[in-house]
């Protein structure tokens, strides 16, 4: 990494920027010094403000916007060595906010073995095996994206789900532990299950919600239903240590300020070890100036045992030794059904194969985690992806709200994340009760099939009627956009914002300029409000009250990119370039060249 003045040197010249070199996170590591000012003029600028929507310049002064509005006043108001940028056209507007993402799993992920885009076992048997030839000194294999639809596909042992015997005619004498493309369940060889100590008299997790999927003799297949099930198994594997996090973050982060992403909301680390070690990573980075966003963690409930008082102490005990400017923890994430693919995501209506799925915690049980939470003036984020989920949860929430006032509770916030199926009397609920939404726009087209596939699950007509991002809007305006990854399902840089808001915007896959799009077609958004989901909103989520727009006086979070949004072909948002990203007034991405 160059030096702070080194790099500033690189970096500082007037006009715009192109080219394929960047320079990440670096740029901005020695802070914005408080008389230091920069002048951005001669483009558009989207302010997000509704009291002021657009304006032709922003002047940055030390960590915040001095002034926002024409040209001809910005510069009157800049010093004589405020650095000038030419915007030349392009666009400026609030830094992204991704309100749901797993940038420290995705980063312990992705140095490992890659599966994502496998369809069959063949495929996944091929990946590993190429893999495990290449790497004969890796005493145990790690890897990620096999596809969640493989539970309903006849295994090696004759019956359905991934079952170890296939992996073991791959690798039979080194442990194997596959991550599904969702996240929500593992598949291990034969080896693994022997070192993780599980056998067919190791009891299950919570029965029927995280489970080792058994054969007709009782003996366990090696898919590892739901978190509880498998992530507690990192550890044992050797993954998820300080130094696993730290390099994780080191390689991640850098990538997400490329894209114009400000501000991060970790949707959940499980395993108290695994969280901890992943606090001490990130603390020790804001302390050394290389934390180039703003960092949202979250605790997540392991299991049905866990009581909301210990989710406030442990919330407690982690803000009082990590917390900063940048990184802060006043939330639970509270994993509560499954997903749709996997046939565990709780429904109303039964899936075709006659399982509805099923929730972690009952209404009851979640309303005493969601009161105490609240008593605290601490957050919960529900994962809630079927219709029946979604009711427990608003069931749950309208208990907390009747046990505690608002004026007790404060601040404190129950979102809801996914909402994929949501039934219109849950929807009308949202509003009388202030539950916040939050989804992924990127699952607004047909992905990977998905479409068909969730057909066949539900049934045509409620399969057609998943991610219904309109109705989502409109009941709880100001919902929270992100990408989920590294569950999104899609390769790493198209989980980007840009790629969101034009799925969202289209429903189109990205690229796709005429066609069908995923049904219902009604149910797209306009941008505008695409990019409060993506700012403003997700601010909100978080409480952070000084981001998310630009105004004078707020924190100096933006992106400027290479076109301007509104006036660039649909089908082509995604391929807008990020030219630079500011970060509470430093730089912490800049595209060289030109």
């Amino acid at each position: 990494m160059a030096g702070s003045d080194q790099m500033a040197g690189a970096v500082r010249r007037i006009g715009g920027f192109a080219g394929a070199a960047i320079l990440a996170a670096a740029a901005g590591m020695s802070g914005a010094s408080l008389g230091q000012e920069t002048l951005f003029q001669g483009g558009e600028v989207w302010t997000g403000n509704g009291a002021a929507p657009a304006a032709e310049a922003v002047l940055v002064r030390g960590r915040r916007f001095a002034f926002v509005g024409t040209n001809a006043d910005a510069a009157k108001r800049a010093g004589p060595n405020a650095r000038a940028v030419a915007l030349n056209g392009r666009m400026l507007l609030p830094g992204f906010v991704d309100s749901h993402t797993h940038p420290g799993v995705a980063g312990l992920l992705a140095t490992k073995l890659q599966i994502v885009g496998t369809r069959t076992v063949e495929d996944v048997q091929a990946a590993l095996g190429a893999y495990a030839d290449a790497h004969p000194d890796e005493k145990v294999i790690f890897g990620f994206g096999f596809p969640s639809a493989l539970n309903t596909a006849t295994n090696a042992a004759g019956v359905s789900g991934p079952h170890r015997l296939d992996l073991d005619a791959v690798v039979p004498d080194r442990p194997v532990m596959l991550l599904a493309l969702d996240a929500h369940s593992a598949w291990l060889n034969s080896k693994a299950l022997e070192v993780a100590g599980i056998t067919r008299d190791t009891p299950d997790p919570v029965p029927g919600v995280y489970y080792y999927q058994r054969d007709g003799n009782g003996e366990p297949t090696g898919w590892l239903v739901e978190s509880g099930a498998f992530w507690p198994l990192l550890p044992v594997f050797g993954v998820g240590t300080e130094a696993n996090f730290r390099a994780a973050y080191a390689a991640m982060l850098p990538k997400l300020s490329a894209m114009g992403i400000t501000t991060v909301f970790d949707a959940g680390i499980p395993g108290d070890a695994l969280l901890r070690n992943a606090m001490r990573a990130l603390a020790a980075m804001a302390r050394e100036g290389a934390l180039p966003l703003r960092y949202r963690a979250s605790a997540y409930l392991g299991g049905p045992g866990t009581t909301g008082e210990e989710l406030v102490g442990t919330i407690t005990t982690l803000r009082r030794q990590f917390a900063s400017d940048l990184l802060d923890i006043h939330t639970a994430k509270i994993a509560n059904d499954g997903t749709i693919e996997g046939e565990t995501a709780a429904t109303l209506t039964p899936y075709a194969s006659g399982g509805s799925g099923a929730v972690l915690l009952q209404a009851e049980r979640l309303g005493k985690v969601l009161t105490a939470l609240r008593r605290a003036d601490l957050d919960a984020h529900v994962h809630a992806i079927g219709d029946r989920a979604l009711r427990v949860a608003l069931d749950a929430a309208a208990a907390a709200r009747e046990a505690v006032s608002q004026s007790d509770a404060r601040d404190a916030r129950v979102v809801v994340a996914h909402a994929m199926l949501a039934a219109p009397e849950d929807l009308a609920r949202l509003k009388p009760l202030g539950v916040m939404l939050q989804t992924t726009p990127h699952w607004g087209h047909d992905l990977a099939g998905s479409l068909a596939l969730y057909s066949r699950l539900l049934g045509k007509s409620r399969g057609e009627n998943v991610m219904r991002l309109r109705d989502l809007w409109e009941s709880a305006p100001l919902t929270a956009f992100g990408s989920d990854h590294p569950a999104t399902g899609l390769p790493f840089e198209q989980t980007a914002p840009l790629y969101g808001i034009e799925i969202g915007h289209t429903r189109r896959a990205p690229g796709v300029a005429n066609g069908p799009r995923l049904p219902p077609s009604g149910q797209r958004l306009d941008l505008a409000t695409l990019l409060i989901g993506y700012t403003a909103a997700g601010a909100r989520q978080l409480r952070l009250d000084d981001v998310g727009i630009i105004a004078a006086g707020k924190r100096a979070d933006l992106a400027v990119l290479s076109e301007d949004i509104f006036k660039t072909p649909a089908h082509r948002i995604h391929a807008i370039e990020v030219d630079m990203t500011m970060m509470g007034g430093r730089v912490v991405f800049e595209r060289t060249g030109r």
